[in-house]
């Protein structure tokens, strides 16, 4: 199902974003916990209405070792074509320190959502909000959410009175024929001896007679601990591809995400045996994909790595093979010599063209030796970002051109980022 989401290319605002004065933030304090917040006000997925790449009122806090961070992001509210209306979103994000207690809060409120669209009559639905909270109590983790509504209108059309409707559950949603399904969103709370985790969708809405459904209120909060001199971010995933602009035609498969406090010294992995390439894969064939990370910290150090690697490439039918591909970004934090980065790991197998075994040099040349039609271009450990703190690579980039369209996509095979952010 794609993703429809709603940002100022596809709704129009029917106020201004509000201007509502920064909240008077507390002086930020380091804390030995890694924590992340974040969320949105509405998303819309699936059917006809316009598709776009952001969330109407998102907020986030990134991952942090730092309380004392207090965001919002506040709309007046928004018409969204073939839906209705969004009433005023408020997008509350924080991290506390209270004694020993250490806490991640991320809180969203809808006024209401008026479904206005559907020739049967107008729903109102009130007083919505979710909240998520992830913390360290001093003794042990813990988690909450909550979903709520407060009222739901029924006004039919025609002459008569509007209906006081009941408020649905997650496991008892409220069926409105010929206009939509309401549910109470789905609420998630994980707890392990190394941190907490929660998120809340405050409601969701099915639109009779078409695919959309409406997500309002999501909110999501994470703390984990032996956060104690860095916040790890970055990903690796062994494939991904697409088009000149950003156009996403594969994505990133399989997505490791870098842990914000880190593995603790453990190899995490993903693997998948193979993965469709849609129109890619008329040239490219993967198999035996992986990625993963590993990352830990002292009170002085902090280090790690993630890498995207594939056991076998084959390109154009067997015109070029390849066995063997790893890409790895490693980052070093050393407290008071600061931070290496380097792509050591980064590393391929047997590489052969047609059944010649060649070197890596042969291997970036090779379309000077053999023809593979919509190949444009093949490249071999890009550094895409580097800095004293992040890196990031890919290990073998394809350039494929579209001769009939004349667009270009790009593949990369075996990507990685990683980054030891000591200041955050």
């Amino acid at each position: 199902m794609r993703t429809l989401a709603l940002s100022a290319a596809s709704v129009a605002v029917v106020g201004a974003i509000l201007a509502v004065p920064a909240p008077s933030q507390a002086a930020l304090t380091n804390t030995d916990f890694g924590m992340f917040a974040s969320g949105f006000g509405t998303r819309v997925t699936g059917g006809s209405l316009p598709a776009n790449s952001g969330d109407l009122g998102y907020q986030t806090i990134g991952c942090t070792r730092k309380a004392g961070h207090d965001v919002s992001n506040n709309t007046a509210g928004a018409k969204v074509p073939g839906l209705g209306t969004i009433g005023a979103t408020t997008t509350k994000q924080r991290t506390i320190k209270s004694g020993s207690t250490v806490k991640s809060i991320s809180e969203h409120k809808i006024a209401d959502v008026v479904l206005d669209k559907n020739p049967l009559g107008k729903v109102t639905v009130e007083g919505l909000s979710s909240v998520s909270q992830a913390w360290w109590d001093g003794k042990g983790y813990k988690a909450d959410s909550k979903a709520k509504i407060a009222h739901i209108v029924l006004d039919p059309a025609g002459p008569g009175r509007t209906i006081d409707l009941p408020i649905p559950g997650s496991d008892r949603p409220l069926v409105i024929p010929g206009i939509a399904t309401i549910g109470l969103g789905n609420t998630v709370e994980r707890t392990n001896a190394d941190g907490a985790y929660s998120y809340a969708n405050g409601i969701w809405i099915k639109l009779h007679g078409t695919d959309s459904e409406v997500i309002v209120g999501r909110s999501r909060a994470e703390i984990n601990g032996q956060a104690f001199s860095a916040v790890f971010n970055g990903f690796s995933n062994s494939v991904d591809a697409s088009a000149l602009g950003g156009v996403v035609k594969v994505g990133k498969n399989p997505l490791t995400n870098a842990g914000c406090a880190g593995t603790k010294g453990k190899l995490k992995t993903k693997s998948i045996g193979h993965v469709p390439l849609g129109e890619v894969g008329n040239i490219l064939d993967v198999k035996g994909l992986t990625s993963g990370q590993r990352s830990n910290q002292t009170k002085t150090t902090a280090e790690g790595y993630t890498f995207g690697e594939v056991a076998n490439v084959n390109i154009g039918n067997g015109a070029i093979r390849i066995e063997a591909i790893r890409a790895q970004a490693n980052v070093k934090y050393v407290k008071g010599k600061g931070s290496t980065a380097s792509i050591s790991g980064t590393k391929f197998g047997d590489i052969y063209i047609g059944k010649q075994k060649v070197s890596l040099a042969q291997l970036e040349s090779a379309l000077s030796r053999v023809d593979i039609p919509g190949l444009a271009k093949i490249e071999t450990k890009v550094v895409v970002e580097r800095s004293k703190n992040l890196v990031e690579v890919v290990a073998l980039r394809l350039t494929l051109l579209d001769a009939t369209e004349g667009t270009k996509t790009v593949v990369n095979i075996g990507h990685a980022k990683f980054k030891v952010n000591s200041s955050k």
